[in-house]
């Protein structure tokens, strides 16, 4: 199968998820290209399409929503979501609840096969005020990605 890992990543941590489910699909022996989405022109030729954006404001970035919109919809190669957000698994239940319903709406638009929220990374601690607006804990790591929650995702594409 070929397929098309296309994401957006502001600090690199969706780069490396992206390139973390590139590989495992190419280690089963599939064709796989992992491309920031400002280098892709044409979408034709892929199997299956997976798009992956970080959240910024509860929202998939905007460059992301036009890319999805302008060339993803064009496309009739099978698609497929994930997000990354620092806050998902630890944060407050609204921020959880406004991630999945982001997560909806991009799926939904996409008719995603399967669509999914990975934790993220950050370069510092959220000071005071930022824990408490988003719940978070004091002292979690700063890198709190699930790389078996990515790998497992990966494997069932």
């Amino acid at each position: 199968m070929n397929y098309l890992v296309a994401y957006i990543s502001k600090t690199g941590t969706t780069e490396e998820i992206a390139k973390r489910i590139a590989k495992l699909l190419e280690e089963r022996g599939d064709t796989v290209q992992a491309l920031p989405i400002s280098t892709i022109g044409e979408l034709s030729g892929y199997d299956r399409i997976i798009l992956g954006s970080p959240v910024n404001g509860m929202k998939a970035l905007p460059e992301f929503d036009a890319f999805c919109k302008e060339k993803a919809l064009a496309s009739r190669a099978s698609k497929d979501l994930f997000m990354v957000s620092y806050i998902f698994e630890k944060g407050r239940p609204i921020w959880k609840k406004a991630l999945q319903k982001e997560k909806t709406r991009l799926s939904e638009l996409l008719g995603a096969r399967s669509a999914e929220i990975f934790g993220g990374r950050i370069d510092k601690e959220f000071p005071g005020f930022a824990r408490f607006i988003f719940g978070t804990p004091k002292n979690l790591p700063l890198d709190i990605r699930n790389w078996e929650a990515v790998e497992a995702w990966a494997k069932d594409l």
